[in-house]
């Protein structure tokens, strides 16, 4: 919306208005690198691990649920912005708190079926199973890694889903943290995990060193953990993001020890990134072993056949998407185009 403004169309720009578009679709846009990991866990780990998907019909409904309930989500974003009616913002409320639903549908689904492999393995008890998983696969070790950090990760998210408790943690270190466990976590070092086979694929060569590899995964689950804890503790103190925080002379005395886990969480993760790369560039350029065979998909113990046929028909979910976010934008957006649009003149910073 300042393009316009820059080009003397319009006599000012509108900056709810654009908060309130980038929201429409920087919620939805995570969901572009979460629902390929999903993918993996749902068709690559289970038979990685040993095991089967437990429940195919689940894992159809979950990405169906994706679909309806990602997008119509966008204020809890924009909590404490002024000009939009608290009524639209509990709306959002709702529809974001119903979003975690698939997601603890994934959390069942995927747990059960590494179960299934844990426990072919010889896995027993009700956690000791866990144990028992292909821990020295780095592409399984990374990914199961990462489910872990993420359902942490998912129930920070409901704090900052909560109208009322979001107030607490809004514009915080809490949010760099949260974020850091699901984009930073559950995305990438999953697809870290995943090109520890698919690059072997692509270039005809094993990983150059499988050890290596593990020792990145696991450096970057202790660097993410000791990183992510420090900023959600630091969110609580009151904190603020987007600041330059080491030159502010509000700093307090109390946030300088978690800002000091914080740097050496990033440094282990900076470590453990390099060497990603290193062993990445060195399957390409320097490795002489064939590569393994690509992991094969999962079968499911309750299958596609298992399926109800609405589960099949993407048409009414695509609608009732549409409808949903009818809903919960439709009216928002034209009161903002019809209350001062494009009128907001700014202000000389200079």
């Amino acid at each position: 919306l300042l393009i316009p403004w820059s080009l003397g169309w319009t006599t000012g720009t509108d900056p709810l208005l654009a908060r309130t578009l980038f929201w429409f679709t920087g919620h939805p846009i995570v969901y572009f690198w979460l629902l390929p990991t999903y993918i993996s866990w749902y068709t690559l780990v289970p038979r990685q691990a040993g095991g089967r998907l437990f429940s195919d019909p689940m894992a159809r409904a979950s990405f169906l649920l994706f679909l309806v309930l990602s997008t119509p989500v966008g204020l809890h974003h924009q909590y404490t912005d002024p000009g939009i009616e608290q009524g639209w913002k509990l709306v959002h409320t709702f529809f974001t708190f119903a979003v975690f639903f698939p997601s603890l549908l994934t959390f069942f689904n995927v747990v059960a079926s590494l179960e299934t492999g844990a426990r072919a393995r010889g896995g027993k008890g009700l956690i000791v199973w866990f144990g028992k998983l292909p821990w020295g696969d780095p592409s399984v070790a990374a990914q199961v890694l990462a489910m872990l950090l993420f359902a942490f990760g998912g129930i920070g998210g409901l704090i900052n889903a909560s109208h009322s408790m979001n107030l607490i943690v809004h514009n915080t270190a809490y949010i760099v943290g949260h974020f850091h466990l699901t984009v930073g976590t559950a995305v990438t070092l999953s697809f870290m995990g995943i090109t520890y086979w698919l690059v072997p694929y692509l270039t005809g060569r094993a990983l150059w060193h499988r050890g290596l590899a593990l020792v990145q995964v696991w450096l970057w689950t202790a660097g993410m953990t000791v990183f992510s804890a420090a900023l959600h503790d630091l969110g609580m103190q009151g904190m603020p993001r987007r600041t330059m925080i080491s030159m502010a002379t509000y700093i307090q005395p109390e946030w300088r020890t978690q800002m000091l886990l914080v740097g050496i969480g990033g440094t282990i993760m900076f470590i453990s990134a390099l060497l990603y790369f290193l062993n990445v560039i060195l399957t390409w350029v320097a490795s002489r072993q064939p590569a393994p065979e690509v992991p094969a998909f999962a079968e499911a113990l309750s299958g596609a056949d298992d399926a109800p046929v609405w589960l099949d028909r993407l048409r009414p979910w695509l609608v009732l998407s549409a409808i949903f976010i009818l809903v919960a934008y439709g009216p928002i957006l034209l009161d903002m185009v019809g209350h001062g649009f494009m009128q907001i003149r700014g202000f000389r910073v200079w």
